[in-house]
């Protein structure tokens, strides 16, 4: 595939979603190259688009990657995937009486987020939380849950989630942001919670350290 092209899909699949003009300023092309080179991977079946309506004007619109781009990529969930599968082999019939699917599915998450907390807590033992979070990001990375870490002032880390399997699962309607926050605090010994300026990102979280009993 042509190299601009795989440039373009990359930068998608690390948003929600990005317009020409911010295509065109992230790399450094004129708006009519961008554009087509969009319009060839629509007619692919690579990349999306929807109108955005505005409050004046025309609307703009706002292009995102869709399943087939995504597969253009390496994918590194074999791990993960292996993990739902053992804590489905693991569910006694207790666990599944009277439980919808999507009962099931949060019973599942949940298992699975406490099960890498206590096999990764061991080997996330920086000093500070920035330290611990790019530890965390770097071991759940073999995951397949790609985080980038962005220290902020007063000791606040953001953590954002790009290229993970969240954004399929999440047209399901499964909440397993929430698992993966819990995780992320169990990890990092830290409060954290959801951000909503994600930066384009499909999830983001804020973290600071918790607060000292009787401080």
């Amino acid at each position: 595939m042509d190299n601009t092209r795989t440039k373009i899909l990359d930068i998608l699949r690390r948003r929600r979603e990005a317009t020409v003009e911010e295509l065109t300023k992230a790399l450094e092309l004129a708006p009519a190259t961008v554009r087509r080179h969009l319009d060839i991977l629509q007619r692919d079946g690579y990349v999306k688009v929807r109108a955005v309506r505005r409050e004046t004007g025309r609307p703009h619109y706002a292009f995102s990657i869709t399943e087939a781009g995504e597969e253009l990529f390496p994918q590194h969930y074999v791990r993960i995937t292996n993990r739902l599968v053992d804590e489905i082999m693991d569910l006694a019939p207790a666990d599944t009486s009277g439980r919808s699917g999507r009962e099931l599915a949060a019973v599942i998450f949940e298992r699975m987020a406490q099960r890498m907390a206590r096999a990764y807590a061991p080997r996330v033992n920086g000093a500070t939380v920035a330290e611990r979070a790019r530890q965390a990001a770097q071991l759940l990375a073999d995951e397949g849950l790609t985080l980038e870490v962005e220290e902020r002032p007063g000791g606040e880390v953001l953590l954002l989630g790009r290229g993970c399997p969240c954004q399929r699962l999440a047209a399901r309607d499964i909440d397993v942001c929430s698992h993966d926050r819990k995780l992320l605090s169990e990890l990092l010994k830290a409060d954290v919670e959801p951000w909503p300026d994600t930066g384009g990102a499909y999830c983001a979280y804020v973290v600071r350290e918790r607060a000292r009993a009787g401080g």
